[in-house]
This record gives structure tokens, C-alpha cells and sequence, in this order.
């Protein structure tokens, strides 16, 4: 068995995944539209600047998670953008969950 020969049967096997599917196809919608990519972009940024604080030990302000809540709450009702964080919630913790399988061999306890 070559591991590099089944990495890239898994390469190919996520390819096929429904949920990696509608995960490009509503980035790809996102990208093409200057103003969800841009609402996109700043919620991201803002994501960033919390967990920055959070990794940090910074203290995150009520008004900082209310900001990212308003921001959540913004893109949620537009349809496009709330499709894409969809698809990425679903197409992530399926990488996740890989991520974990192949960590395993990691844990030498």
C-alpha cells in the first residue's frame, strides 16, 4: 500500500462529495458578485480579529460578539450568502471529522 496513492484517493473521493459540491458551486456564487464576497470578507475579518483576542487572552467584549452576531445576522438573510456559510458548515465538519481520523495515528499514548 502507498499512502500517497490512497491520499490521493481521498482527494478524489472528497471531490465527489455532494457536500464539497454545493460547498464550490456557492463559493463560486460568492466570488462572482462583488458585494456578497465583499459582506463575506468582512464578517471573516471581524471572525479574525475575536479569535486573535481570544488566542491572544484578550477580553472579548460583549459588543464585539454582538458586532459578529449583527454581521451573522446580516449575511443569514441573504440568500446566497447564507447558502454558502451553510454548504461550509457542512462541507467543514466532514473535514473535520477526516482530520480526526488521520490525527489518530498521531496519538502514540
Amino acid at each position: 500500500m502507498n499512502v500517497y496513492d490512497k491520499a490521493y484517493e481521498l482527494k478524489r473521493a472528497i471531490e465527489e462529495l455532494p457536500e464539497y459540491k454545493a460547498f464550490k458551486d456557492a463559493f463560486k456564487k460568492i466570488e462572482s458578485n462583488e458585494q456578497n464576497r465583499k459582506m463575506l470578507e468582512d464578517f471573516r475579518k471581524k471572525q479574525l480579529e475575536i479569535q486573535t483576542k481570544e488566542l491572544t487572552g484578550k477580553e472579548i467584549t460583549k459588543e464585539d460578539e454582538e458586532m459578529l452576531k449583527k454581521l451573522y445576522d446580516i449575511l443569514s438573510l441573504n440568500p446566497e450568502l447564507n447558502g454558502y456559510l451553510a454548504a461550509e458548515y457542512s462541507f467543514s465538519r466532514i473535514m473535520d471529522d477526516i482530520t480526526k481520523i488521520i490525527m489518530d495515528v498521531v496519538n502514540l499514548k
